[in-house]
């Protein structure tokens, strides 16, 4: 009798252990639908734009980081050739205050300018007297009434005076001077400083009242008209970088635009291991957007293919990867079926749609957030 109790249960046991199984089989096989659905008329509400996958000639693309700068000519530093005191400072020369060529900076005071004008000055009234010697002596000898040695000191030092005052007259101009308009009367140890040239100002390096020593650099101005960006490569990248290439870049509008590679430097800094670009943007309007010394970065597009595509926009990207929706049309709904992909290259907007190969339908191009925020199928 104990023997059937025991052969029973075990039966008892393996049968419920077979249904338990057979019910794990059963969820596990269970399909999960990740569509999102929408009503008709919810639909027509939907800020979403519809398209479909295109074939693209694409660009392979490096990634590079670099500045905004101007060339050289389009810095100007401020400076003036001998020491002094500035006196007064523009109240409006703030950083980036735009001046336009010859507008007031600042004005200075300096013992040595006043000096240069007193030698000028002496020099050109000695030189008159000198000029008039000069003829009396070459008058007398004429008439052997002087020694050719006389008139040879005489003839030397007119010669002297000659070069002292074209000297001085250099300096002047250097100085901002014009020395025909110099006089006794309008000598001065006082000078306006001017902006050389249309542009923004940088830095203004000096308040009223300090002193300056000759060449130090009392202002910066900085023009905009002709910026660029200075892009870096680094590693095998460099090989593969060549003068005329595309770049896309992107402002922090969102707004894009394509320049080109315009000069690569010739060696390769040996600090940082990287290669520096020059390259030209020829959307001006962009251009004007940016600022220098900004970090910009660019896609430099470096071979050409045809790949399967998609509008950037048509991309949801979230932590759990990159997936776009297809759209399926039925009688009171509209279903979006979300696809997991994977992507590549991107360029002037589109982006290479690597998996899944087979993208045929309407692809959401435009709005996919949207699309994600709906609610999922039951």
């Amino acid at each position: 009798m104990n023997k059937i109790v025991i052969i029973n249960a075990v039966c008892m046991s393996l049968l419920i252990s077979c249904k338990s199984e057979t019910k794990t089989e059963d969820v596990a096989q269970k399909p999960v639908d990740n569509a999102i659905v929408f009503t008709t008329a919810q639909y027509k509400n939907l800020k979403i734009e519809i398209g479909s996958a295109e074939e693209k000639i694409m660009d392979i693309n490096l990634e590079a980081n670099g500045l905004v700068d101007v060339p050289p000519d389009q810095m100007f530093a401020i400076n003036y050739p001998l020491s002094g005191v500035i006196s007064n400072i523009n109240h409006n020369l703030l950083p980036g205050k735009y001046l336009k060529k010859g507008e007031t900076l600042g004005q200075i005071q300096s013992m040595e300018l006043l000096q240069i004008q007193e030698d000028y000055l002496n020099e050109t009234t000695k030189g008159e007297l000198m000029v008039q010697d000069f003829e009396r002596q070459k008058s007398l000898i004429a008439d052997d009434a002087t020694s050719k040695r006389k008139f040879q000191e005489t003839d030397n030092a007119l010669k002297i005076n000659r070069i002292k005052i074209k000297s001085l007259s250099e300096k002047l101009k250097l100085l901002g001077i014009n020395p025909g308009s110099l006089t006794s009367a309008n000598i001065s140890a006082k000078h306006t400083l001017y902006a050389i040239q249309n542009g923004y100002v940088k830095s203004v390096n000096v308040t009223n009242g300090s002193s300056f020593t000759s060449n130090e650099k009392l202002f910066e101005l900085i023009s905009t008209q002709h910026m660029h960006v200075e892009l870096k490569v680094f590693g095998d990248d460099m090989q593969l970088v060549k003068e005329g290439q595309e770049v896309d870049f992107t402002n922090t509008e969102g707004k894009s635009t394509v320049g080109k590679v315009y000069l690569i430097d010739k060696t390769v800094d040996t600090d940082q291991k990287s290669l520096n670009l020059h390259v030209h943007i020829e959307n001006e309007a962009f251009e004007q957007s940016l600022r220098p010394g900004q970090y910009i970065s660019g896609r430099i597009n470096v071979k050409n293919s045809k790949v399967l595509a998609l509008p950037e926009s048509a991309i949801l990207t979230n932590s759990d990867g990159s997936f776009i929706f297809r759209m399926k049309e039925e009688k009171s709904q509209v279903k979006f079926e979300k696809i997991e992909v994977k992507t590549g290259r991107i360029a002037h907007g589109f982006i290479e749609i690597i998996e899944p190969s087979d993208l045929s339908g309407k692809i959401v191009t435009r709005g996919v957030n949207f699309v994600e925020n709906g609610a999922s199928e039951e």
